[in-house]
């Protein structure tokens, strides 16, 4: 597969996954910060810490995907390879920010939570497809058709 269809694939991805992703988690994300900052004293214990960090984590990989998702469509493989770590790391918190949503939903779940509660795998969740994608193209050996 070349690099133009590589970037198809990948626009489609984020279109039809990144951007509900990003509404979504980013707003709950940003709530998040927004209700520690503000309403910090509404809660006992870690639990506010806990969210701060969560919701920072998750913000932090949203900013990141955003960031190597412009520089893979304006400047193809090379662009990511050459990409300083810090998007990188940001990146993986926010993808264990996502994986922590998969296990408040698991928990849930088996916990005897009604169904609903799979609606929270759209926040977030679904970047780990497109991030993924970015990935692999970035520690990937040379691409057919690549000149």
């Amino acid at each position: 597969m070349d690099e133009r269809l590589h970037k198809r694939l990948y626009i489609a991805q984020c279109l039809l996954l990144g951007l509900p992703a990003l509404v979504a988690g980013g707003g709950v994300a940003g709530f998040g910060i927004y209700t520690f900052l503000i309403r910090h004293g509404l809660m006992r214990g870690d639990e506010g810490a806990v969210l701060f960090l969560w919701a920072s984590a998750g913000v932090a990989g949203l900013l990141a995907w955003l960031w190597l998702s412009i520089r893979y469509l304006r400047q193809g493989r090379e662009g990511l390879r050459r990409s300083p770590a810090l998007p990188w790391i940001g990146l993986v918190l926010g993808a264990i920010a996502a994986l922590a949503v998969v296990g408040v939903v698991l928990f849930s779940l088996s916990a005897g939570s009604p169904w609903q509660v799979l609606g929270y795998l759209v926040l977030g969740v679904p970047l780990l497809v497109p991030a993924a994608h970015m990935v692999w193209l970035r520690r990937a050996p040379g691409l057919a058709g690549q000149g």
